[in-house]
């Protein structure tokens, strides 16, 4: 092997490496796509959309860590954000945060209120059929425990809130909710804590930026290629 032919394969794999090594150290430590799996945050966020979450504004942190290694910043009501479950530490969820630490939360007559302000939500409109409302989602067991989780892959109607007596968010913590939102003993257990209702800072993983792709679950009418919702795509999250 001639020398010449030598120092292109080793120019080669140098640069094979670093370009391995700033992908990795981007997905990391600065930006990460997700793929929504189910319509628990519909409207804003369909089953099949694609999005990328950036991972710097809450604190940087290793693989693995579960308290990030910089200080970050306070989330800020109605940001959409990804977090890892505080019951299931390698599963995340997408949701919006509602209310801040030291804020009161509550329930009443199926309406929202934090610190005593009714807080307006669009109604999701329900389909005919249901196949709006058609998705899957996995939350956690009784707390404490990392199995049997509970699986729903059913389709559902949105249903209302249920009333709640008024809740504290705890210092180090926010609450979070769906866009389509739940309600029943699901809701009474996000807000006592046990599962991610109310979720603490350091599980915060990212802040949702955009929509990059966003295909249709279904396919394309029986055919083999996707069917790409183009009027999604590059859609900013907010």
């Amino acid at each position: 092997m001639s020398g010449t032919t030598q120092k292109t394969i080793r120019d080669y794999t140098i640069a094979v490496t670093l370009a391995v090594v700033i992908a990795l150290l981007v997905r990391f430590f600065l930006i990460e796509a997700y793929r929504i799996p189910s319509q628990a945050m519909k409207p804003t966020l369909h089953a099949g959309d694609t999005i990328f979450v950036s991972k710097s504004p809450f604190g940087l942190r290793l693989p693995g860590a579960g308290k990030p290694f910089t200080k970050g910043r306070l989330p800020h009501r109605g940001e959409v954000v990804v977090f890892s479950s505080p019951i299931e530490p390698d599963r995340e969820y997408i949701k919006r945060v509602i209310a801040l630490p030291g804020e009161k939360v509550e329930i009443r007559s199926g309406q929202l209120f934090i610190d005593g302000k009714k807080i307006i939500h669009s109604a999701q409109k329900v389909s005919a059929k249901g196949e709006e409302n058609c998705g899957s989602e996995t939350l956690p067991a009784s707390p404490g425990a990392s199995f049997p989780t509970l699986h729903h892959g059913l389709c559902w109607e949105p249903p209302t809130l249920e009333d709640l007596p008024p809740s504290t968010i705890p210092e180090g913590s926010v609450f979070v909710l769906g866009d389509l939102r739940t309600a029943g003993e699901g809701l009474r257990r996000q807000m006592r804590g046990e599962s991610w209702g109310i979720i603490p800072l350091n599980s915060i993983r990212g802040s949702a930026l955009w929509i990059w792709l966003s295909v249709e679950p279904g396919g394309n009418d029986g055919g083999w290629l996707p069917k790409f919702r183009l009027q999604r795509m590059f859609r900013r999250i907010k």
